[in-house]
């Protein structure tokens, strides 16, 4: 019995250490060691991995384990950010900015939580975005769901009972949504909130399901015991293909963003990723090194790399271009570009790189149509004749070369786009397909484009470019305000001081601003407001060091906005009956009043107004107040009236009338 410890003791000693190494390695990025054949890195931060998936523009990989969601820079293996909720299904925005978990909506900049959706009395397995991006649909042990992407509210609520659900997916098109649960697939028509129709054919619950990206097939994942993928026609509903060669259930289903590629994942048993020909159901290969139950994968946007995570608590990356029997590299370039002002025209090529013997291509481009405006298509130099057909928010590209074959490199065409709107969008390509001489059809790999907002200077609330008074106004405007908004500088959920003395602090020159000298209180701030500002800024007092900055600047436009004349100013209401207000300007320091004369010179009222900063006194808030009384609190008679100023070394004085 001891001799069975001592061994029991040395087996976990030599088991456990090596994984303690990993996962310490695992924290500070990618690793390279004991990689199994074909993948090209690995990574993890404790827990089983049941969830990752790449951004739309492909730089971030995000993974859901343990209750939590990591999020990882996709070029080095960093980590960059932990949310401290998550779910089963993890899924971006086609916009990239929010990602949905566990039933709550993330900032993926900030980490932030920016809602929760409601309205499940039971856990909430698969949400997943709208192709638009304006609506949410989740299933879970008490329903099917539509939510607002903004708001959270409830748009739909499909009414039929559905067991089991697993997984949800919207068709490309947005019309249709595929529920895979226990019976089978229900599909569901979202324009008429109605259900199409069961496809069953499975002989356990249906874990995952998704469209191919031309929404024309639709395959899903059966469970353990019935370890099938099946293709289903979505025109007819019937069974396509069965694929038969996982040894465990499979729990995911997913297409390459080209269409070409059919990634199934392997849970229990197999533990296992394999790759299929999309159009034919044939295998090409299987990716295998995982050491416990697969969960879930994800293709990068280029559809070059594949993340899988697993049980395991690793994330492993594949190259699965030798996998992908691809013919060529097509591509859209400039790959990134900063958006210019609306009415501008941007222009893209879309070329193809180590192409074999291609006689003919067609492809789909699709943009955003909030963003841009097709405007015009023209043939490259690659293939001889094209044509190209601009819909909504698509465009269709076909090309042929009926002299002969073409090979190498070139431009298929040029695209003409108008900017519409400014704002974060993705240039697609799909349904891309090559033809050579005998018709045979072959998929290239690609590489979409992205076009960002300009990126202003930090404490740039207004876009223009510049951090001045403006924006300053503009978060003062906004005190209070909770949720996402571009006053909340620190992104902190709510607009407040904080924010107002950071934009200070990113102000060049407070002093020089040009805004300073306009006295247009809806434009630039009052004496008082700034002086209020600063009070406030000094009373929370920072220590970061831009927060710091922006009190001094406050302090600058404070001494800015400083009268360089003493005045008095002409009281209102006049005439007025039975109060008034008396405005003044101060260019010093000193004590005031204010005195009241009738029009024989007699005291009707003093008005002390003690020791007074320099500034502007000119707002009821700050302007003299008489209430028409006189010393012994009796209302005086209409007539004409006179006030003067009194400081230190100052006197002036104006007239006003009484008129009841």
């Amino acid at each position: 019995m001891h001799l069975k410890n001592k061994n029991l003791s040395i087996f976990l000693i030599i088991f456990f250490v090596p994984i303690f190494y990993l996962t310490d390695a695992f924290a500070q990025g990618f690793t390279q060691l004991g990689l199994p054949e074909g993948a090209i890195a690995r990574l993890g931060r404790g827990g089983g991995v049941t969830a990752v998936t790449y951004s739309p523009d492909g730089r971030t990989l995000a993974s859901g384990s343990s209750g939590k969601v990591d999020l990882w820079d996709a070029v080095t293996g960093e980590h960059k950010l932990t949310l401290t909720d998550g779910g089963r299904s993890v899924v971006y925005s086609p916009d990239g900015r929010t990602l949905s978990s566990g039933g709550s909506l993330w900032d993926t900049e900030t980490g932030h939580r920016k809602l929760t959706l409601t309205g499940f009395s039971g856990y909430v397995h698969s949400v997943v975005y709208s192709p638009d991006g304006g609506t949410l649909a989740g299933g879970g042990s008490n329903g099917i769901r539509l939510w607002d992407a903004e708001t959270g509210r409830t748009k739909l609520t499909l009414n039929r009972p559905v067991p089991g659900i697993q997984s949800v997916a919207y068709s490309p098109d947005g019309a249709q949504l595929a529920v895979g649960n226990n019976l089978g697939i229900w599909l569901y028509d979202l324009q008429l909130g109605t259900e199409v129709g069961l496809l069953t054919g499975h002989t356990r619950t249906v874990l995952s399901v998704a469209y191919s990206p031309d929404g024309r097939t639709l395959a899903s994942a059966g469970g353990y015991f019935d370890n099938t993928v099946r293709l289903w026609d979505v025109a007819t509903g019937k069974l396509k293909q069965t694929l038969s060669d996982h040894i465990g259930e499979v729990t995911s289903v997913l297409y390459s963003p080209d269409g070409c590629t059919l990634a199934s994942v392997g849970g229990y048993v197999d533990e296992t990723i394999r790759l299929w020909d999309a159009e034919t159901g044939e295998h090409k290969h299987t990716l295998s090194g995982h050491m416990d139950d697969v969960y879930s994968a994800s293709f990068s946007p280029n559809g070059n790399t594949l993340a899988s995570g697993s049980r395991d608590q690793t994330i492993l990356l594949w190259d699965i271009a030798p996998y992908s029997n691809a013919n060529g590299f097509v591509s859209i370039s400039p790959s990134n570009v900063q958006s210019p002002a609306p009415g501008s025209q941007l222009m893209f090529s879309v070329d193809i790189a180590d192409g074999k013997a291609v006689v003919s291509y067609q492809a789909t481009l699709q943009f955003d149509s909030t963003a841009l405006r097709y405007v015009s298509g023209e043939n490259g130099d690659y293939l001889s004749t094209g044509a190209f057909v601009g819909a909504e928010d698509t465009v269709t590209l076909v090309a042929t070369s009926p002299g002969g074959e073409s090979n190498g490199g070139g431009t298929l065409a040029t695209l003409t786009f108008e900017v519409i709107a400014v704002k974060n969008s993705v240039l697609k390509l799909s349904k891309i397909l090559l033809t050579d001489s005998t018709g045979e059809g072959s998929c290239p790999r690609i590489q979409n484009a992205q076009i960002t907002e300009p990126q202003g200077p930090d404490g740039d609330v207004n876009g223009d470019s510049i951090v001045n008074i403006q924006d300053l106004v503009l978060v003062a405007s906004h005190f209070g305000k909770i949720g996402k908004n571009m006053s909340d500088v620190n992104a902190d959920g709510i607009v407040n001081i904080v924010d107002l003395t950071l934009v200070a602090g990113a102000i060049v020159d407070a002093a020089a601003a040009p805004t300073l000298s306009d006295r247009n209180f809806e434009v630039a701030p009052t004496h008082a407001q700034i002086y209020q500002w600063l009070q406030e800024a000094r009373q929370i007092n920072l220590t970061d060091a831009t927060f710091q900055r922006g009190v001094l600047v406050l302090e600058q436009m404070l001494v800015a906005l400083l009268p360089t004349v003493t005045a008095l100013l002409p009281n209102y209401p006049n005439p007025f009956n039975p109060e008034t207000w008396i405005p003044y300007q101060l260019a010093t320091n000193g004590e005031v009043q204010i005195i009241v004369y009738d029009t024989k010179g007699s005291v009707v009222r003093i008005l002390p107004l003690g020791h007074q900063t320099a500034g502007y006194y000119t707002d009821r808030d700050r302007a003299a107040y008489w209430d028409g009384r006189n010393s012994l609190g009796e209302r005086v008679a209409s007539g004409v009236y006179f006030y003067q100023l009194q400081t230190d070394n100052i006197s002036s004085i104006r007239k006003m009338v009484i008129l009841k």
